[in-house]
């Protein structure tokens, strides 16, 4: 033991810098070399020396017990469990994970007996820990990982390695290993062996430096691909390389022990794992989706924006302490598991690859998915536990990106040589194009003074339509400004005739209307190609977009000389001017809907009474100046409150809207059908005498008598009403005059029976 301590204290304290310690190469004698020479050599003889004395790696595989639940503690915090030789609740395992029986058990306790070994400064290695665990050795806490509360239970810390170190008289002494998991595993997972110390770092070592290497290539891609998306034409393309090599970097880094060296910050890496690890799929589908972009599916699409979801969810909702990231892990694996190999599948069968590109990125993509699920399926115990070179996979994977980009760039230059050939033609060419640009520049100049003006008019235009309130006015408005806005452009308006799709000219300036039909037509057929044509359209709330006039301009006209520039800068004024014509008849429209809402019964479609008070006394004017007749009924629902109380509130406004709809069927458009409160009704006639009221009541009080109105499938009974009829006639001095006559007719007919029709006495 005291050789090999001389050793290592020698080993550790010279190292090939102190080697070459006040020796200058340029000055080095035959005898300096000598003695360097034989400095490095004893220094390599005592390196392999002290590695070859260092005691053999124990595997502890074998001779586990297991017990579930958490022990009790004393009073001095010792677990009671360790100071028991047996029992009945111990039970062997071949390896501390995942024992049989566990029926959502969160707690379990692992021990096992120390082997023998020559070691001077032993520590026990754990590849990982589900989830969180406490070591103790002769009743005495030894390690801890993550901090159990007084139910024996912890929050997620992440999954690094664990370098437990044990005291040198150890062998044969009883460890044991307090575990808590609520994930699907728990437990030790993967080697657990004692060694050395320096055995373990130089262990880690190696096992780092590929991965290491892997990273820093990767990271240089990332880099590189992110630049040329940044710069290059294919963006996305190369957005997808730096995607994945970002997630094959962060992913092999994470996945590196040499991270804990790094920065021992467990739960962090374990953020970058599984960033890294749900992008994955992320990339592979953009990747495809660029490849084979002629034939893109849109499952790829749906991928995409599912693995983005599921990473943003997932990290989000870990960080804000809603869900364990550890629970993440298993519904990532199996959505993994079912969709990338059914993507990859899907673009096989139904794709086809036909050239070398797709074949290498398909070929590619299988080769690391299957690595992928084969290091998911170590994951979850399906199979023994092995290292999966699933950085090897992303590193391919890469590789074969990177290879086909190299290709593309070798033919791009192939192109650039042939093109280079013709180099002097196209500096000729291109020549005599500035030059045309020189001559089109004055062009420009008075087509921006062109444009300044006709902006101020378009400003002025449309300011005077947005101020109108309703849209015919606005169009009329329109049209008598179009002249001015378009000259000396000849144009003509066609305005749109009623709901039909027919369009009559309304406007006409220039030399335009000889060429053009004025009657109604379906369609405007422009007579040759230096007409344009504008479709003036708006946002009606309840019809929908709608066509409110087709605006034609000739800007072939034989009376203006217009240059190329200035023809350019009308167009798109005029293009411009349209839309927001558009836009504020759409708000006119919007207005006006909202106007008559305003007037509107919401449960029958009637107007209300609001409109009502408004339009009577209107009504009432225009008859007595131009002596025509008015008549007016007002009707009300038999025993409605009885049907209300009988049936409920519903059924009474189900008898409410019939009633709305028999008043609409039995009375002209032209009169004023109102709502005028709970189940009464006024219906105001302009232009009809009373006989013609009176015959109009009694047909909707029959018809309503024989209706069987049903509601929830029974019938409601006989619905009748009643209703009183007045006429305006030279006594009636006010519209509320007029009104209170027909109200006490129907307080007649309500006092004769109900179910009538009673017209006032003048």
């Amino acid at each position: 033991m005291s050789i090999y301590w001389a050793l290592d204290r020698f080993v550790s304290r010279h190292t090939l810098m102190q080697a070459f310690v006040n020796t200058s190469p340029q000055l080095l004698s035959a005898t300096a070399w000598s003695r360097l020479g034989f400095r490095l050599m004893l220094l390599l003889s005592l390196l392999m020396i002290s590695s070859s004395l260092r005691a053999a790696p124990v595997s502890l595989e074998q001779n586990w017990q297991y017990r579930w639940g958490d022990s009790p503690f004393s009073a001095t915090g010792v677990p009671l469990w360790t100071q028991e030789s047996g029992g009945p609740d111990w039970h062997a395992i071949d390896f501390p994970s995942n024992p049989p029986d566990r029926q959502n058990r969160t707690n379990v306790w692992y021990r096992t007996v120390l082997p023998d070994g020559d070691w001077r400064d032993p520590v026990l290695y754990i590849y990982s820990v589900d989830l969180i665990v406490e070591v103790y050795l002769d009743g005495q806490r030894i390690y801890h990982y993550g901090e159990f509360d007084q139910e024996g239970k912890g929050q997620f810390q992440g999954w690094p390695w664990h370098m437990i170190t044990l005291p040198e008289d150890t062998a044969g002494k009883p460890i044991y290993f307090r575990i808590y998991s609520d994930y699907l595993d728990i437990g030790l997972w993967g080697e657990v062996k004692i060694m050395e110390r320096m055995a373990l770092y130089d262990q880690i070592s190696e096992q780092s430096v590929e991965n290491l290497i892997i990273t820093v290539f990767c990271l240089l891609v990332t880099l590189l691909a992110a630049l040329f998306a940044l710069i290059g034409a294919e963006r996305r393309l190369f957005l997808a390389v730096a995607l994945f090599s970002a997630a094959s970097a962060g992913l092999s880094l994470s996945g590196s022990p040499f991270k804990q060296i790094i920065l021992n910050a467990a739960l962090f890496w374990e953020y970058i794992s599984a960033g890294s690890y749900y992008l994955l799929p992320l990339a592979m589908a953009m990747l495809l989706s660029e490849t084979f972009k002629p034939q893109r599916h849109r499952f790829l699409q749906a991928l995409q924006w599912f693995f983005l979801a599921f990473v943003t969810a997932a990290l989000g909702l870990s960080l804000s302490g809603w869900v364990n990231l550890s629970d993440t892990y298993p519904v990532f694996d199996a959505f993994f598991a079912i969709l990338v190999p059914l993507m990859l599948a899907m673009m096989v069968r139904k794709l086809r690859p036909h050239n070398l590109e797709e074949r290498v990125i398909l070929a590619a993509c299988g080769l690391f998915t299957l690595l992928l699920l084969l290091d998911m399926a170590v994951a979850h115990s399906w199979i023994e536990w092995r290292h999966i070179p699933v950085d090897w996979g992303a590193l391919v994977f890469v590789l074969a990106v990177i290879s086909l980009s190299l290709r593309h760039y070798i033919g791009t230059q192939h192109s650039l040589t042939r093109l280079n050939t013709t180099l002097e033609t196209q500096v000729r060419e291109r020549t005599r194009k500035l030059q045309q640009l020189a001559d089109l520049e004055s062009a420009r100049a008075r087509a921006l003074e062109f444009g300044n003006q006709k902006s101020r008019l378009l400003d002025q235009l449309t300011g005077q339509i947005e101020a109108q309130a309703d849209v015919e006015s606005a169009l009329t408005l329109l049209e008598q400004g179009l002249a001015e806005f378009c000259a000396p452009v000849p144009g003509v308006c066609y305005r749109r005739e009623g709901q039909e799709e027919r369009y009559r000219m309304s406007e006409h300036w220039g030399n335009s209307a000889q060429s053009l039909p004025t009657q109604a037509i379906n369609s405007v057929i422009l007579p040759h190609p230096g007409w344009h044509s504008f479709n003036l359209s708006y946002q009606h709330p309840h019809a929908g977009q709608q066509v409110a006039a087709i605006i034609c301009i000739n800007l072939g006209s034989d009376t203006i000389d217009f240059e190329a520039p200035q023809v350019y800068t009308l167009t798109t004024l005029f293009t411009r001017a349209v839309e927001r014509m558009g836009l504020a008849l759409s708000r006119i429209a919007l207005q006006e809907a909202l106007s008559r809402l305003s007037y509107e019964d919401a449960l029958t479609g009637l107007h209300n009474r609001r409109y009502l008070d408004e339009m009577l006394p209107r009504e009432f004017l225009l008859a007595q100046r131009n002596q025509t007749p008015l008549t007016l009924m007002i009707c009300d629902i038999d025993h409605f409150k009885r049907l209300n109380d009988t049936h409920g509130h519903a059924a009474g406004d189900v008898v409410l809207k019939e009633v709305g709809k028999q008043l609409r069927d039995t009375f002209r458009q032209t009169d004023i059908i109102s709502r005028y409160g709970g189940e009464e009704f006024v219906v105001v006639m302009p232009g009809a005498d009373l006989d013609n009221c009176q015959r109009r009541s009694e047909q909707l009080r029959d018809q309503l008598s024989k209706l069987d109105i049903m509601y929830e499938g029974k019938s409601l009974g006989p619905v009748t009403l009643s209703a009183g009829v007045c006429s305006l006639s030279a006594d009636t001095a006010t519209p509320e005059q007029l009104l209170q006559q027909a109200d006490n007719a129907l307080y007649a007919a309500k006092h004769q029976g109900r179910n009538r029709v009673i017209c006032a006495s003048v």
